[in-house]
């Protein structure tokens, strides 16, 4: 019996006494399910704390983000910086160090993980729960006053540390950029920067030239009189030089940094890293540019265009404090990318992309259930790693493969419960006629991107699994079948949560 279940959104595309609202870790010892186990961070946050005291730092507080400096929702290794700190490698998090106490904030996602996989020095305050502050809060509300709190400016939206800055004002704190990472100093096999080989996508799938794209976002910066745009992020950035990479897993994406002008596009990246197809498709009227220059560039950049009230920089809501902190006060506006709007639009050739891409990935979704179905019905012994790992050589054997587009998630029985489970080959559970099994997976093509969820059940669900599993379908065709008034928004879906409960 087949239980469809939604697909995941992602925005992957290839191309002292504690409050009643917070958790200790209790153990060090914690055997895990979904994650390696419990690391002990006890001398890393002792070297934390003395790098925080020092006279030229001198903070009472240090905040390590989630994300890197292109704000990425995935990370490549050498970023993962609060899962080293902390032990928890959850997506989805923020740590706020101090002289005494070690807080990490999460949400309901990550509340059974985070609680698995840290040790006794942190405390877990579990977002979205009544009365539990985002971290935000927290440095604001439940710090002292005049704390000094330390941050990576990199690794900070420049809106998000104004919002900061403001609500600490009150209480007299200060938010406290520190150039050098300083969980860096503290991780001393931290691992290199990726450099892999980044690939030209080709227009009879990208849909649309280099060149019309460039046009195109010049035409909307012109509407606006903005005199140039810094792209960060590295989706944007693949998505209009119609280029792909691999530096970070499971993302078609490179580490690059790009400033268009009326007269000129930069693009900072890695020369070495570029094919000569890339290459000769960036031709001549893309200047390229190391890396490693992009600050400097940006300290530069206002002197020579024409800035006034009324014409100034265009950074995306996402760009780092570091960023607006290069350019200059008063040289740049904040505003939403004008490139996140253009790709949002498909056009033709995407289109047909998806549909092909869901086309040979559903073939190879139904190979792979057919086979389970057969082993586990001949009494064979599959675990949830060893479905996982049939489930993607399918994939391998079809055309414009690139690899997965996640870590699949193979889950068998109460496993399923945990999101983005992922199974330990040398320690996961087998898969069960009589259990519900839950596959979400994808995969990575030239011509799209593929996330499909499906739960199975093998033998006879029980009653209550057939309940629970009629109930979501009738939510699925409640939303399929409404109405939805002009202008309603992704934000407006509350209001279905609330009539499907």
């Amino acid at each position: 019996m087949l239980f469809r279940h939604v697909c995941c959104p992602r925005y992957r595309y290839f191309f002292s006494s504690r409050p009643s609202y917070i958790y200790q870790s209790k153990s060090s010892l914690t055997t895990m399910t979904a994650a390696s186990g419990t690391v002990d961070t006890a001398e890393r946050i002792v070297a934390l704390r003395q790098l925080m005291a020092q006279k030229e730092h001198n903070v009472q507080a240090y905040v390590v983000s989630s994300e890197d400096q292109h704000s990425s929702e995935y990370l490549a290794d050498c970023d993962k910086r609060r899962a080293f700190i902390s032990g928890f490698s959850g997506s989805a998090g923020c740590a706020v160090i101090t002289p005494k106490e070690a807080f990490m904030f999460t949400d309901g996602r990550y509340f059974l993980q985070a609680a698995k996989e840290m040790d006794r020095n942190w405390t877990l305050m579990k977002q979205g729960l009544p009365d539990v502050p985002t971290w935000q809060e927290f440095l604001s509300k439940n710090l002292q006053s005049s704390t000094r709190i330390g941050i990576d400016p990199k690794l900070i939206s420049a809106s998000n540390a104004e919002t900061i800055i403001k609500a600490l004002e009150p209480k007299n704190s200060t938010l406290v950029p520190i150039d050098k990472n300083l969980v860096d100093l503290v991780w001393s096999e931290r691992p290199a920067r990726p450099r892999n080989p980044i690939i030209h996508l080709d227009e009879k799938y990208a849909g649309q030239s280099l060149g019309h794209k460039i046009r195109t976002l010049r035409e909307e910066l012109a509407k606006k009189k903005h005199q140039a745009f810094v792209v960060n992020m590295l989706d944007e950035i693949a998505w209009l030089f119609n280029l792909r990479g691999s530096d970070i897993e499971y993302n078609p994406v490179f580490f690059a940094y790009a400033v268009i002008t009326a007269h000129s596009v930069n693009l900072f990246v890695e020369k070495t890293q570029l094919s000569d197809d890339a290459l000769k498709h960036l031709g001549d009227d893309i200047k390229i540019r190391p890396y490693d220059t992009f600050f400097g560039y940006l300290q530069e950049l206002p002197s020579v265009l024409t800035l006034d009230e009324e014409a100034k920089i265009l950074i995306g809501e996402n760009a780092s404090l570091a960023v607006a902190q290069a350019l200059g006060k008063d040289k740049y506006v904040i505003a939403p990318s004008p490139i996140a709007e253009l790709k949002a639009i498909k056009n033709a050739t995407e289109l047909e992309g998806f549909r092909q891409s869901h086309v040979r990935d559903g073939a190879a979704l139904a190979r792979y259930f057919a086979w389970l179905e057969e082993e586990l019905n001949n009494g064979a012994e599959i675990s949830e790693s060893q479905g996982a790992d049939k489930l993607e050589a399918f994939r391998s054997e079809l055309s414009l493969f690139r690899g997965l587009s996640f870590d699949t998630i193979s889950s068998s029985g109460s496993n399923a419960a945990i999101i983005h489970y992922k199974p330990d080959p040398a320690d996961c559970a087998i898969i069960k006629k009589d259990q519900i099994y839950l596959c979400d997976s994808g995969a990575q093509f030239f011509d799209g991107t593929t996330d499909v969820t499906r739960t199975w059940h093998f033998g006879t669900p029980t009653e209550e699994e057939t309940r629970a599993f009629t109930r979501v379908l009738q939510g699925h065709i409640a939303i399929d079948t409404a109405i939805f008034p002009a202008g309603t928004t992704g934000r407006s879906f509350h209001f279905f949560d609330e009539h499907l409960q």
